[in-house]
């Protein structure tokens, strides 16, 4: 791995608060990692967050975040799989919990959008799945990270179910009437590059009128390519872009998004101020 510079002091720091490397290191191998890192660091992103998807893919981000400071993995049960996790799997889990660069839960949740060849996991497969990862989360005092796909009003009555958890809502798919549900929650919203989107009214709103320290910003690469490199693989570098998109919403200055995300993202996660991307 070729030792890069920290971003330029020109950028405003930024953190991808969900960004699956591991997917990345898959498919284009440590060189394709390595070329995206070094994008990341030029446009001005310092952290990562690598959420992991199952008990192999949550490992996998372990290795990435072993190889690369300035990025943090979480551990996770993602809805698609196909059953929940078994006795050997939780305590395999619970034991990669007690990594040092592991800063939370995720990716878990609900997904209801049903389309074949999607995923075929049962609702009642999946809330059985949430509950014991958020019972995880409590018992590690760790955030969690939601995947919420046409699912709002359960998601909630599962997080409702376990008291005490906090966490972020990612790449967040509702309105304001919502955000303010989970804000009641003590739940933070990611804002991807679905943001960018036509026809995201809903979450554009939400944008505008979340308070200062209730939101993120992710990539959820290689996923969701924010306008204006909608059709091209997602790579941590466009956070720059979904950020710049938040900013103009909420009309302000790119640097106050980078700010206040920043500072939610290490406060969420308990990522270290000196921890940084280096490639």
């Amino acid at each position: 791995m070729s030792e890069l510079r920290p971003a330029a002091a020109s950028h405003t720091p930024l953190v991808d608060s969900h960004c699956h490397l591991q997917i990345l290191a898959e498919r284009d191998g440590l060189a394709g990692v390595e070329r995206a890192l070094e994008q990341a660091v030029g446009a001005g992103v310092v952290q990562i967050v690598c959420p992991g998807l199952n008990l192999e893919d949550s490992d996998r981000c372990r290795e990435v975040a072993e190889a690369y400071p300035g990025v943090f993995f979480t551990v996770g049960w993602h809805p698609h799989e196909p059953a929940a996790p078994d006795r050997a799997q939780l305590d395999a889990l619970d034991q990669l919990l007690r990594h040092p660069r592991a800063v939370g839960v995720g990716e878990v949740g609900l997904d209801q959008y049903w389309r074949p060849g999607y995923h075929e996991t049962s609702l009642q497969v999946q809330q059985a799945a949430l509950h014991q990862m958020l019972e995880l989360a409590r018992a590690h005092s760790l955030p969690v990270v939601i995947h919420d796909r046409d699912s709002h009003a359960e998601v909630l009555a599962a997080v409702d179910a376990v008291p005490g958890v906090r966490g972020v809502m990612h790449s967040y798919t509702g309105d304001p009437a919502h955000a303010r549900s989970c804000r009641k929650r003590g739940f933070l919203l990611s804002f991807s590059g679905m943001v960018t989107f036509p026809r995201s009214e809903g979450i554009q709103a939400a944008a505008r009128e979340v308070d200062a320290d209730g939101y993120l910003v992710e990539t959820d690469s290689p996923f969701l390519a924010p306008v204006p490199h909608r059709g091209q693989p997602n790579t941590p570098a466009f956070v720059a872009a979904t950020a710049a998109a938040v900013a103009r919403l909420r009309d302000v200055d790119l640097a106050e998004v980078a700010a206040e995300t920043t500072a939610s993202a290490r406060r969420l996660f308990a990522l270290p101020a000196d921890d940084l991307l280096r490639g």
